[in-house]
């Protein structure tokens, strides 16, 4: 696929795909959510990726989906046939990736755009950044996930409050109450997701993924099914190349060499 709406590439074992729409402030249209979830389809099975990092150009990160005549043609009417059909395959795509997935918030994320850093891995947010679930003030009920990780990043109450009064949230109130990692000056943004992403790329990568597996779970079990799941994905994990190496290092005294096997 020849993408428009996105730029990717890939880069000691990390892939970057920066949304560039910049001046609609990198809105979701069909094209792009097809561009999106195509290249993370591609980046699923590569054995030469092993980290993904989301990142926009301009001065907006994602203000959600652009409502665009293209969407009100007739064949695509019912938004609920756009979240089938586009935006959904991108959530499932970034919580079952078996790669960990940073995302780096750099200006507004509104709508689906401030769900997106909701269902990465990591996400680290520039001091300018701000997020709002703007939904409620166009009639519609916030989606892209948010109405599933949300609640669980923030609790209820809170979450609750901010769909139904679509309040802007500041990068450093969204850190204090848990729905991002961290913030950072403005200029230190991508230094510091690069910084990171190179350093987990080098890191045991399978059991970061059974890790990121584990914790997906853990959001829909009990505690004894959850110990099941530990006691699963810790055989898969005790298995790899990767444990080995990092037991015959022990020993030796020496620094690991990973290879994500």
């Amino acid at each position: 696929m020849d993408y428009q709406s996105i730029q990717c590439e890939i880069k000691n074992s990390v892939a970057y795909m920066t949304l560039n729409r910049p001046k609609q402030y990198n809105s979701l249209t069909i094209q792009m959510s097809e561009e999106i979830a195509h290249a993370l389809e591609q980046w699923k099975n590569n054995s030469e990726v092993k980290v993904i990092v989301l990142s926009a150009t301009g001065k907006a990160f994602c203000t959600g989906l652009e409502m665009s005549p293209q969407l009100f043609n007739g064949e695509i009417s019912d938004l609920g046939i756009v979240i089938e059909k586009y935006t959904s395959p991108i959530v499932e795509l970034i919580r079952n990736m078996p790669k960990i997935v940073l995302c780096a918030v750099n200006g507004i994320a509104a709508g689906a755009g401030a769900s997106l850093p909701l269902l990465c891995d990591i996400t680290i947010a520039a001091k300018s950044a701000s997020f709002t679930q703007i939904f409620s003030k166009i009639g519609l009920i916030p989606d892209c996930g948010a109405t599933w990780y949300l609640p669980r990043l923030v609790g209820f109450a809170k979450a609750k409050a901010l769909m139904l009064t679509g309040e802007k949230i500041s990068a450093t109130e969204a850190e204090r109450i848990g729905m991002i990692y961290k913030v950072v000056e403005d200029d230190q943004l991508m230094p510091e997701v690069i910084q990171l992403a190179e350093h987990l790329a080098t890191q045991a990568t399978v059991g970061l993924a059974l890790t990121k597996q584990a914790m997906n779970l853990t959001m829909q079990h009990d505690l004894i099914a959850q110990l099941k799941i530990e006691q699963e994905l810790q055989s898969k994990a005790g298995q790899t190349e990767d444990f080995f190496e990092a037991v015959r290092a022990f020993i030796m005294k020496e620094k690991p060499n990973f290879k994500g096997r």
